[in-house]
């Protein structure tokens, strides 16, 4: 089992490297730079980029990299050649209208790959086709509604690239084809001419969705097209490409409807299901208790080292902090400072003694206790490689929250020893009954709770890097532990982030239970946090993207020196919630 969890983390590590090579590919042809992926699904501004086309999602272990190359050329094409705001306006009402609309539109896109870029035009080509094979070898092929869908694409896509069809896909569609060809020859021929008019290329796609409509039983646009993915996804096979739930205005949706997020009762239910082994052995302890004196100094002047190395304008961060986190109120003003606003009464001396320079004044203000910042590291095993960086981004932050008069907290997650420790071995002697649940000892650290400054805790926090406290991690039992301890807080605002390079990873729990256990409690902690709303919940991913654990996530490639650029991400992270 631990075998198994590895190489699934090693393909999704393998998946992101080459999401990230796409990515660039797509920024440079599209000349938009914040387009990046999160969780396999393209953004663009920090929102979903809305592109859907279901052969657009090429996978890892079936497809090659020429096919994924396919579909970031198609994805820069779509960015360089479509409105999408016009797109959203045109889309049509029926629930299978818009899955139509939104192939087409690709396809137009497609279609305006210039001449000067023979790759890209293989790329699409290869793409198409490989999704095309995978979609005859599939059962979709029995379902008329989807040979219907799949027989549109192929003629709408011979018809704009002059391509001939594979000998397969034309056999497969020939009866469906003969069907429909007297309906929408007339908007083919139009959408032929009109490939660079988006809205009027748009009317004749119309043409074709109503007569697709007309076509299908009427009982097939009554419900939502989510109520048809059982029939439109088949033996791992999707005509259909699920919404993400942070997206605002899907185009394949219910027109005017976000999608449904799960209930917290349904969430409740399932988190009942997770069981523990044992918590006799589990501990809650402060950081200084886990290193001796003389340690404590060492990592304490290391820490020190790391922050005077940094690149970082703190006292501007904390202003960039102050316009999204209610911090500091304003009770007058500072005066002879070197920095701020400048002083009108000490022009003067500024004249008679030009070397003088303490003629600014700045902003004095007091906290006013509205807003608690928890920083929850994991300290599994392979956080190590990253934790003197992490460590002094999680410091920058604290001083800069500090200085809004934000409160933080600093706390960590691992175990007290490896394969289960004592909680395993009493497994053992009972006779090791099957689905035991979590099978170890867990450790949480308290580095700094959230009523120290940072000054103060200093020794704790240098304990963040005492190596051999890095053992195994059980994410979703401490993410409920952290927001158990923000929910006591009084403060209005409470925001908690995550601070991980994976995935749950526990030896003796994960050979002793099903498949996903301790992932799926994660993500069952993390949609009970996020639903309720009491919590703001974010995660920082350090070689690893943490989406299909967090709703607001962000993969960061930490540099040893860190400097502003990185608290920018983290700023527009914190910006999504619109709070």
């Amino acid at each position: 089992m631990a075998d198994t969890n590895t190489a699934t983390l090693k393909v999704e590590k393998l998946q992101q490297h080459l999401e990230k090579l796409c990515g660039a590919t797509i920024r440079a042809t599209s000349g938009q730079p914040s387009f990046r992926f999160r969780g396999q699904r393209p953004e663009l501004h920090g929102k979903s980029a809305m592109i859907r086309a279901p052969h657009l999602r090429p996978d890892f272990e079936e497809d090659n990299f020429k096919s994924f190359r396919g579909a970031a050329d198609a994805i820069a094409l779509r960015i360089l050649h479509s409105d999408s705001s016009l797109h959203q306006q045109l889309m049509p009402e029926s629930n299978i209208g818009q899955l139509i609309f939104e192939l087409l539109e690709q396809l137009r896109c497609e279609s305006l790959v210039s001449e000067l870029h023979p790759g890209a035009r293989k790329n699409l080509e290869h793409r198409f086709r490989q999704w095309c094979k995978q979609f005859c070898a599939s059962d979709t092929v029995d379902n008329q509604l989807g040979l219907m869908i799949f027989t549109i694409a192929q003629v709408v896509w011979c018809r704009l690239t002059s391509l001939p069809m594979n000998h397969e896909s034309e056999d497969l569609i020939e009866p469906m084809r003969m069907m429909i060809a007297r309906h929408i020859g007339g908007a083919l021929m139009g959408m032929r001419k009109n490939t660079t008019d988006q809205r009027v290329f748009a009317s004749h796609a119309h043409v074709i969705v109503d007569v697709l409509n007309s076509l299908l039983p009427e009982e097939d646009n009554e419900k939502p097209v989510k109520d048809k993915k059982a029939n439109l996804n088949t033996s791992n096979f999707s005509l259909y490409l699920e919404p993400s739930a942070e997206d605002d205005n899907s185009d394949i949706t219910q027109a005017g409807k976000s999608p449904q997020i799960r209930g917290i009762r349904e969430i409740l239910e399932q988190l009942n299901q997770y069981q523990i082994f044992t918590t006799k052995h589990d501990q809650v302890v402060m950081a200084e208790k886990l290193a001796l004196p003389a340690q404590l100094d060492k990592f304490c002047k290391v820490q020190d080292q790391l922050l005077k190395n940094n690149a970082v304008n703190i006292p501007k961060l904390a202003r960039d902090l102050a316009k999204i986190i209610p911090g500091k109120q304003f009770s007058g003003w500072n005066f002879s400072q070197d920095e701020g606003y400048i002083d009108g009464s000490m022009l003067t001396t500024l004249i008679t003694s030009p070397q003088y320079l303490n003629i600014f004044r700045t902003q004095q203000q007091l906290p006013n206790g509205n807003c608690v910042v928890s920083f929850l590291m994991d300290n599994s095993g392979s956080m190590k490689e990253h934790i003197q960086p992490i460590s002094n981004l999680i410091s920058i932050l604290c001083k800069a929250l500090e200085m809004v008069g934000a409160n933080t907290e600093i706390l960590g997650f691992t175990t007290k020893s490896w394969q289960g420790g004592k909680s395993h071995k009493q497994w053992m002697r009972s006779g090791k009954p099957e689905n035991p649940g979590r099978l170890c000892e867990t450790r949480h650290i308290i580095y700094k709770d959230a009523d120290t400054k940072l000054q103060r805790a200093r020794r704790g926090i240098g304990a963040m890097l005492k190596l051999d406290l890095f053992k195994e991690g059980i994410d979703g039992e401490a993410l409920l532990w952290a927001a158990k301890r923000l929910k006591q807080r009084s403060e209005q605002r409470k925001i908690l982030i995550v601070l991980s390079d994976g995935c749950p990873m526990e030896s003796a729990s994960n050979q002793a239970n099903t498949s996903s256990y301790l992932d799926n409690h994660l993500r069952q902690a993390a949609s009970m946090i996020e639903n309720t709303g009491e919590i703001e919940l974010y995660a920082l991913g350090f070689g690893l993207d943490l989406s299909p654990y967090y709703r607001h996530s962000l993969a960061l490639e930490i540099p040893e020196k860190i400097e502003n650029s990185i608290f920018k991400e983290i700023l527009q992270m914190l910006m999504r919630r619109g709070v």
